[in-house]
């Protein structure tokens, strides 16, 4: 019995944490250094390039039914380069809720100064809901709130800004100013008060002739949460390794390692170790990504870094 009702309790705190995620495009947080477009689209068209990126994490490893999450993007300069275009798929499952969609992209990049550029973008997209309530287990085995079968399909349209260089990045981006969820907010609304705003940057220092240190910065608000922040601090040798450290002021810490097989082609895995509730019960968090630029003319890694 009290291992039933763990398995209650635990449903219940996963569905109910991930309601506001659910509600926008908020996969990609602990490698975002790794793929800037994958939480702000006006960085479309960075690399100079195509770049695709595909990324697997896990939340809370050991937990059954925990978060798991998938992504999968391209962006590109196109005519002129001025303009920029992107795709990002993504899926998210908690438990016995599901969430995927499809988001594009529009943007306009424009130089300022010698190399640095100035984007906007729109990112317009759709999601698909679905929760069957019947898979959970509960005490009372007739309990009729826990035999609903829901799906819903809701409009997606987030915004960016950006300024970035060989050097520094900055930007700003809303993932959806349409909101839904699962209980409050079945239906979407336009709701731009109650978006997430992502805020991120970093600057690019050279230390040596092999060893570049990025420290940067990651942070999110919302009305329903608050603020909170990933610092981060990534070291590259030879251009080829890369190490990062982070720190979230929910007093989470992330290890990261990528590498660079190839000057267009980067392998990276993260470690988050987890605290607060779940601290004794989770292993941490596990991502791991690929990335591939078709671009060979350039082998900077300060151009490329985010």
């Amino acid at each position: 019995m009290r291992k039933r009702a763990t398995n209650i309790l635990a449903t219940a705190a996963m569905l109910l944490t991930g309601t506001v995620a659910w509600s926008q495009n908020e996969i990609v947080v602990s490698q975002y250094i790794h793929n800037q477009f994958a939480v702000n689209p006006s960085f479309a068209g960075s690399h100079d390039g195509l770049s695709l990126f595909g990324s697997f994490r896990k939340k809370w490893a050991s937990i059954e039914g925990s978060p798991t999450s998938l992504l999968l993007t391209a962006n590109t300069p196109m005519r002129r380069d001025k303009l920029t275009g992107g795709v990002s798929v993504f899926g998210q499952s908690i438990h016995e809720s599901k969430n995927s969609g499809i988001m594009m992209t529009v943007g306009y990049r424009t130089k300022v100064g010698d190399d640095a550029h100035f984007g906007l973008a729109l990112q317009p997209g759709v999601s698909f809901r679905s929760t069957d309530w019947s898979k959970v287990v509960t005490i009372e085995e007739d309990d009729e709130i826990f035999k609903e079968k829901k799906t819903a399909t809701s409009p997606l349209l987030g915004f960016g800004v950006s300024l970035y260089s060989k050097k520094y990045f900055v930007g700003a981006s809303i993932n959806s100013l349409f909101i839904s969820d699962d209980f409050e907010r079945s239906k979407a609304e336009f709701a731009p008060a109650d978006a997430t705003m992502i805020l991120t940057g970093g600057y690019l220092f050279s230390v040596g002739e092999q060893v570049s240190v990025q420290p940067s910065v990651l942070v999110d608000y919302n009305k329903a949460d608050g603020m909170a922040a990933d610092i981060m601090a990534t070291g590259i040798f030879d251009e080829r390794l890369w190490i990062s450290l982070a720190y979230r002021t929910v007093k989470d810490f992330t290890m990261g390692l990528g590498y660079n097989i190839k000057p267009q082609f980067k392998v990276a895995y993260s470690y988050t170790m987890n605290s607060g509730d779940v601290q004794g019960y989770s292993t941490g968090n596990h991502e791991l990504s690929l990335q591939y630029d078709f671009v060979y003319h350039v082998r900077t890694v300060g151009h490329r870094f985010y």
